[in-house]
């Protein structure tokens, strides 16, 4: 946490302000204390989301939400103002470490501590569901311990059963995936059982140190929890069957959180938490005290920022990791401001790129001198490397440094061949292959919106220099840019560029070739693969050179849908056909690709391409 500011507030209704504990791009979460001394986390949003009569409806169904539910197992709201010009939510604070945070720093539970743990999601279930809500988004981070048991937190997304249909209308996916049930995960209408099956996730992240589900990206993630059986053979005896029956994939054979309760209360163990944890329990209770007693931090000099009388004001700047947890982020869903779990300022909002954002990108505006300003002389023309990536030059001919961006990278390559070298950019971990090189790549990922990889690619001159700091660099002054002003191409009406292309990708005609289940994922702004048992197919739309223009290809072509399609690679373990669907400018144009990689050789594998590609280029706009 940090000091105040002069532009924060003094007090928010009843509440004394005592210190910043963050700052995003859609509002702020602030320490206060109340006339009774009990200490609260108050999140209040800027008002320029607030003129949107949608926004503030929202905030006031979360308001409604939070307040229905109590109990010793739950966090809820203490109090709010929803009509405020700058509209805010206190939420009763709890000094105690996530679940989360205590298995990351001690590992997984024994059986005590998984028999109060099981005991208490039990009870919190237990009052969420009376009020008639489904949480939603029950996962580690969202469950609190206490010397009394866990408690859950964060009802920002739940919303009354009642209204459940019209405020899922539009198929927005709520939640996170590794904790989320097989029908939340498929926009399906959601019972209580959806929570119950958090609840078995949960449990099995204790007993396993981390989520049964769990895979190197989304959609793996989301394959496992549609399609795949954890292995639960490894949690202790008692739990197994609670854990296998709250994982069920058919809501209707979970059990009822009185069900729940019974077994877990049956299970052969004394319900305490480990030793270590208790410890860090009172660390944080101790914290807690320190600020209810007006001590703050020792040793922070004091901000010079005066208040009623003159008199400086002291606030601290630590106040444990659990402090945000605590925080009960209500609508951090919709808040976007990407805290979990650590009381740290947010001086730069991560990256929340809008879908439309994401497929409008000009990335060689990114290239430009305007944003990479410190890299010496613009020396060449931005190359254009298609609609997703783009290359330049900077320096003089004995020391200089050529740019590659890009943003199509598969998010599950980067996570598979990349690695953490410890540094953030916008609150997102800065990924790559090497340390050192001379040809040197940095990658973020996306934490909103559409998944992308926005890497950054320094080759620099002479190659004994290291051009990891310039890649890095170059990286976080892009993602600036596109934190502040993303630079947008203004695509005709009809452009393929605009589509989504796994909406496009016809999954009737996919599921016979490559098997079922075959789930899409995104591959960059304007690419879709989906991947099933006997093979995979890729759709990408891109604007690039013309192929019936220079290509090797341009005369290897066969007829699809009435359409010319350019055979751009070919054999028996893959095949690749290319449309152009209309001219863009000089001799580029913009295409439509479509990629068929079977699992086994096939020689016909062009023919089946342009069976599954037919049926996609009908639903294209005319050009």
């Amino acid at each position: 946490m940090k000091a105040l500011g002069p532009q924060d507030p003094e007090t928010l209704g009843r509440y004394r302000m005592l210190a910043m504990i963050g700052r995003g791009g859609m509002g702020q979460v602030l320490l206060g204390r109340g006339p009774d001394g009990r200490l609260v986390a108050v999140k209040r949003i800027h008002p320029q989301f607030t003129a949107s009569t949608e926004f503030r409806a929202r905030f006031r169904r979360e308001v409604l939400a939070s307040q229905q539910v109590t109990g010793a197992y739950t966090a809820g709201v203490v109090d709010h103002d929803a009509d405020a010009e700058m509209p805010w939510l206190a939420s009763e604070y709890i000094a105690g470490p996530s679940l989360q945070e205590a298995v990351g720093e001690f590992g997984k539970l024994n059986s005590s501590g998984l028999r109060l743990l099981a005991t208490g999601l039990a009870m919190a279930l237990l009052e969420i569901h009376r009020t008639g809500l489904i949480h939603r988004d029950l996962k580690p981070s969202n469950v609190l311990l206490t010397n009394d048991g866990p408690r859950v937190i964060d009802f920002g997304i739940a919303r009354a059963l009642e209204d459940d249909v019209a405020l899922t209308a539009t198929g927005a996916v709520l939640g996170s995936p590794a904790y989320m049930s097989p029908e939340q995960a498929e926009c399906r209408p959601l019972t209580p059982a959806s929570d119950v099956f958090a609840v078995g996730a949960i449990l099995a992240m204790a007993a396993f140190g981390a989520s049964p589900f769990e895979a190197a990206s989304t959609p793996q993630v989301l394959y496992n929890v549609l399609y795949r059986t954890p292995d639960t053979s490894a949690l202790p005896e008692g739990l197994r069957p609670l854990v296998d029956a709250c994982l069920a994939k058919d809501p209707a054979q979970r059990p009822t959180p009185e069900q729940l309760l019974d077994v877990a209360s049956g299970l052969d163990a004394t319900p305490v938490w480990p030793v270590r944890i208790l410890r860090r329990i009172a660390d944080h209770r101790a914290e807690a005290g320190r600020w209810a007693a007006g001590l703050g931090a020792v040793d922070e000099p004091p901000p010079n920022r005066p208040v009623f009388g003159g008199t400086p004001r002291r606030a601290s700047l630590v106040f444990g990791a659990a402090a945000v947890s605590a925080l009960v982020l209500a609508g951090i869903a919709f808040l976007g401001i990407g805290m979990d779990g650590h009381a740290l300022a947010m001086s730069d909002p991560p990256l929340a790129l809008t879908v439309d954002e994401a497929r409008r990108l000009d990335v060689c505006e990114l290239l430009k001198p305007d944003v990479l300003r410190d890299f010496g002389k613009h020396t060449a023309e931005l190359t254009n490397n298609g609609a997703d990536g783009c290359s330049t030059i900077y320096g003089w001919d004995e020391d200089q440094t050529f740019f590659t961006f890009n943003v199509a990278v598969p998010q599950a390559e980067i996570i598979r061949d990349k690695t953490s070298f410890g540094a953030t950019i916008a609150w997102m971990p800065v990924v790559g292959q090497r340390k050192e090189a001379a040809i040197c790549d940095r990658s973020v990922l996306t934490q909103s919106g559409l998944p992308l990889a926005i890497t950054m690619q320094a080759q620099v001159k002479p190659s004994k220099r290291d051009g990891c700091p310039a890649a890095e660099r170059a990286l976080a002054a892009v993602v600036h840019r596109l934190s502040v002003n993303p630079p947008l191409v203004d695509y005709e009406s009809d452009s393929v560029m605009l589509l989504d292309p796994c909406a496009v990708l016809d999954r009737a005609a996919v599921l016979p070739i490559i098997g079922d289940p075959a789930l899409p994922r995104v591959d960059g702004p304007h690419g879709c693969m989906a991947l099933g048992p006997d093979g995979a197919v890729g759709l990408a739309f891109d604007d690039r050179m013309r192929p019936d223009n220079g290509s090797d290809n341009k005369d290897k072509v066969m007829t699809v849908a009435g359409r010319t399609a350019y055979i751009d690679l070919q054999s028996p373990h893959h095949c690749v056909l290319i449309t152009m669907h209309r001219p863009t400018r000089d001799d580029r144009a913009e295409i439509v690709k479509l990629a068929f990689y079977p699992n086994a050789p096939s020689p016909a594998a062009c023919d089946t391409a342009a069976a599954l590609f037919a049926p996609i280029l009908t639903k294209l706009p005319i050009s």
